[in-house]
């Protein structure tokens, strides 16, 4: 399979913050006081050094003199309310504040949110709420207030992080303002695949470096009996559950947006369901339907059952999970390795940041002091709370510098209850960082765990950054419209060529008029204009 040389957009690369002391270049233009009435008018992203004064300097000094009250509304931990969560106790208890919460069961939270937040009678705070970009939506509505310039004068850990990783784009508005605050997210990459390393040694095979020799390697554990059993027609080459074919695409040459099927090639945006290397890619995927080299029912099976099937046996040679464990069961999983990129700075990595997790309405009567107190989070301190909770409580430090859960402790006899009652990690996402502690995680707490996250770090060195494209209300609503359209027809067209319904050189043309007519080329001018944006 061959791919067009390009170069991609790399972002600067992710810091590790303890407790920095001062905020310097942030989002400028963005709007002259937090009350202030958000411009309807789409901005760009500026960024302009300012001097920035710290919390205590400004007069909020933690814990507070006298405790101060506010209201909130937050989606559950599982069966666990936010309002019990020990970490979250922890954390008003060292400011001296309260939120008085409305929790919500996850199944529940977007309706019953979306209900608050239109009645107009809602509560300070949105935490945990699950709002990710609708932060923004009612931000430019006015019901969130702009956070912008509270976060210069109270928040010097998390405008420091902002300014070290490129951040604001993340998090920034189409309207120029900032909503919300974000989670850091775990730095992975989005979407991989698992080769199985066991049947590469049975079979003498080295890891595949490219396409032609991942389909050698399919070849191979397809007709040399890889898992060695006796019976040479048990093993899946590549075990691909519905929808999920295109992951294949993952691992070209270019730097790739799984969730948008957008590209860049040379610093220019593609849509690549219509870009010459989509047909490419097409051809790649047919040849490996012909030769039964992925499961025949690829189009169909959903994730639940393949997993079901991989938990059986060793029977998959290629997939794609989050964790290998989660396909193949946990005795398993070490047989699989991440399939190392064919390139370097091309496997999209996770977003950096996903905004939405914390969120003041205009209600609030003194948002500097949740400002403040979120700031907290972005240090390794805050971070280790959020994700381990607490020292001699949650967890304990072991002589080489590595950590384990404590069971037992009245938060949980299991790693799973402990963390759903003991860290605000499970549920809905949250404001902070992952401290660089969290890594350290010893094998004797989670063995399965540690070997995922030592792939992920050594997959994720190599990855690459796609920008994230804020979009206004506008955009939003019309490529909602097209995508309908878009999305299905393109799927039916995946399906038909590679199962040889139709033939891809004699069809291609066609669908490539018929998908612009149904709003492509309309849909990456929105998402154009969006990128432009950012490169402003």
């Amino acid at each position: 399979m061959k791919f067009k040389k390009l170069t991609t957009v790399m972002l600067a690369s992710l810091l590790a913050v303890s407790s920095l002391a001062a905020c310097g270049n942030t989002v400028g233009e963005a709007g002259s006081s937090a009350s202030a009435t958000t411009e309807k008018e789409s901005t760009s992203i500026a960024v302009e050094s300012s001097a920035t004064a710290t919390s205590e300097e400004e007069g909020i000094t933690f814990p507070l003199e006298e405790k101060l009250t506010f209201t909130g509304f937050a989606g559950m931990n599982g069966e666990y309310t936010v309002s019990d969560n020990f970490a979250w106790k922890k954390a008003l208890e060292r400011a001296n504040i309260e939120i008085e919460l409305t929790n919500v069961l996850s199944a529940d939270l977007t309706e019953k949110r979306n209900l608050v937040l239109a009645s107009g009678d809602y509560p300070d705070v949105f935490y945990k709420s699950g709002l990710g970009t609708d932060a923004n939506k009612y931000g430019m509505q006015g019901v969130f207030i702009p956070l912008e310039d509270l976060m210069r004068e109270y928040a010097p850990n998390f405008c420091a992080l902002m300014d070290e990783t490129d951040g604001w784009s993340w998090i920034t508005a189409a309207d120029g303002h900032v909503y919300s605050f974000p989670l850091q997210n775990e730095k992975v990459p989005k979407v991989v695949l698992w080769v199985n390393k066991k049947w590469l040694d049975n079979l003498g095979l080295k890891e595949p470096t490219s396409y032609e020799e991942l389909y050698e390697v399919l070849k191979a554990f397809k007709e040399q009996d890889a898992n060695g059993n006796g019976d040479p027609n048990d093993e899946i080459p590549f075990a691909c559950s519905s929808g999920n074919l295109p992951t294949l695409m993952l691992y070209q040459d270019y730097l790739f947006d799984w969730s948008t099927f957008l590209g860049i090639i040379d610093g220019e945006l593609i849509y690549t369901r219509t870009h010459e290397s989509y047909k490419e890619f097409l051809a790649y995927a047919t040849k490996l339907y012909e030769e039964g080299l992925v499961n025949q029912d690829c189009f169909t099976v959903d994730k639940a059952r393949l997993r079901s099937m991989g938990q059986t046996g060793d029977v998959f040679g290629l997939l794609q999970d989050s964790a290998s464990f989660q396909s193949v069961g946990r005795d398993n999983d070490d047989d699989y390795i991440m399939l190392t990129p064919f390139q370097e700075g091309t496997l999209q990595r996770n977003e950096k940041y996903v905004a939405g997790t914390l969120a003041i309405t205009d209600a609030c009567e003194n948002p500097e002091v949740i400002v403040a107190w979120a700031d907290y989070f972005y240090t390794e301190e805050g971070g280790i709370l959020n994700w381990l909770g607490e020292e001699g409580e949650t967890y304990q430090v072991n002589e080489d510098g590595t950590w384990d859960w404590i069971l037992g402790n009245g938060y949980g006899d299991d790693v799973t209850t402990v963390r759903a009652a003991g860290t605000l990690v499970n549920g809905q996402k949250f404001p902070g960082i992952q401290p660089g502690l969290w890594q350290k995680m010893s094998a004797n707490s989670d063995e399965d765990e540690v070997y995922l996250n030592s792939e992920r770090r050594r997959v994720y060195a190599m990855g690459g950054d796609f920008p994230h494209l804020n979009l206004t209300d506008e955009e939003n609503a019309a490529l909602s419209t097209i995508k309908t359209d878009v999305n299905g027809y393109a799927g039916e067209y995946l399906a038909k060529v590679v199962t040889g319904e139709i033939s891809l050189e004699d069809s291609w043309d066609e669908y490539v008029e018929m998908m612009n007519q149904m709003g492509a080329e309309d849909m990456l001018a929105i998402y154009q204009a969006a990128y432009d944006r950012i490169e402003k």
